[in-house]
């Protein structure tokens, strides 16, 4: 598979980590894959950068997570790493920025749905997925598209996301060919129907009119983002009231191999995010767990244990911490619920009465 001539060997090699940090618990490959890229003539640099790829398509945990194997990976190689500067301007443009790039795919539609819905939704797509997230320019085009297509075949259960990012990589100059030769390679990972789900949709793009189509929603005025600085301080004041931890540990965290991620965690996840007030936080708290809970991946079992404890600070008690995982027995089955509640147990022993 990994002679075949479609693709050279690094850009397999980042299909392959792609796939894997979106199965979330088979670290040992994943770190075996990610050494076999940089023996492949791959750039440490672009190792980095797929973690904020991931960021946008499978969450800040497969980012953390991933990021503790690059690290380890650059020290038994000895690898002498300059991590990226962090982001120096206002934060302002985000939109703008996110819009811009955007406009370039094939997006018509693809946000429509949201904008009556959940208009937030639809504006931190723009804002932070394609603004800050997506748009950064560390990683070479191709490479970047076909990393987005392999975390979300991987993942299954992504049509509409996939079918937008495969058109998207087509409108971008990627070949059929090394669409194919990157989705063929996926049933090695991650099975043969995730694979033949993501050839099925390619089939499809492949045979679409791929004229250029004009984007005109969302709204085309672009307006102005918040302030990184507006969104930092809450986001400090969020993450101090919930899980009562330093958001300067939080952000420094991640000095060494990319800043910017703790940043981003502190500004979006807490600052965006946590501090809305449509909901309680520990309601808040409570849906995280259960998120987290059902994804059940290596993956997402430290950040479940973070918000374990945030649902216990926000002032739920351990019963409706583990009421909320009884209730995904019906849903997601006894061995996950299993599982959650064993590391509720092993995370309320460490605890006061």
């Amino acid at each position: 598979m990994l002679s075949r001539p479609g693709l050279n060997l690094p850009l397999r090699q980042i299909c392959t980590v792609s796939c894997l940090m979106a199965l979330g618990s088979v670290q040992p490959q994943l770190k075996f894959h990610m050494t076999g890229f940089l023996n492949a003539g791959g750039r440490p640099q672009d190792l980095v950068e797929l973690l904020f790829v991931s960021v946008a398509v499978l969450g800040f945990p497969s980012a953390i997570d991933s990021i503790a194997l690059v690290r380890e990976i650059f020290r038994e190689r000895h690898i002498t790493f300059e991590a990226p500067p962090p982001a120096s301007d206002d934060g302002t443009q985000r939109y703008r920025r996110g819009l811009k790039l955007f406009s370039t795919l094939d997006g018509e539609g693809h946000l429509r749905p949201f904008e009556t819905i959940s208009p937030d939704l639809a504006r931190w797509s723009i804002e932070f997925a394609f603004g800050e997230a997506l748009s950064r320019e560390g990683l070479e085009p191709k490479a970047k598209h076909l990393a987005i297509i392999s975390m979300l075949a991987a993942t299954g259960n992504r049509d509409e996301a996939l079918d937008f990012h495969l058109k998207a990589a087509l409108k971008q100059d990627l070949s059929p060919v090394e669409i194919a030769e990157a989705l063929m390679q996926l049933s090695v990972y991650a099975g043969f129907p995730a694979a033949l789900n993501a050839f099925d949709l390619a089939q499809r793009a492949f045979s679409a009119d791929r004229g250029a189509t004009a984007i005109t929603a969302p709204s085309a005025a672009a307006p102005l983002s918040e302030s990184r600085e507006l969104r930092r301080k809450r986001g400090l004041t969020t993450l101090a009231q919930t899980s009562g931890a330093s958001g300067e540990a939080v952000i420094r965290g991640f000095d060494d191999i990319a800043p910017d991620i703790g940043r981003m965690i502190v500004e979006h996840s807490y600052g965006d995010i946590f501090s809305r007030p449509g909901i309680d936080p520990k309601t808040r708290e409570l849906t995280a767990c259960a998120a987290l809970a059902a994804v059940a991946t290596k993956t997402a079992e430290a950040p479940l244990r973070v918000h374990i404890n945030a649902a216990l600070n926000a002032g739920a008690s351990r019963k409706e911490v583990l009421e909320t995982f009884l209730n995904l027995v019906l849903y997601s089955g006894y061995p996950i619920v299993q599982q959650a509640v064993r590391i509720a147990g092993e995370e309320f022993a460490k605890r006061p009465e």
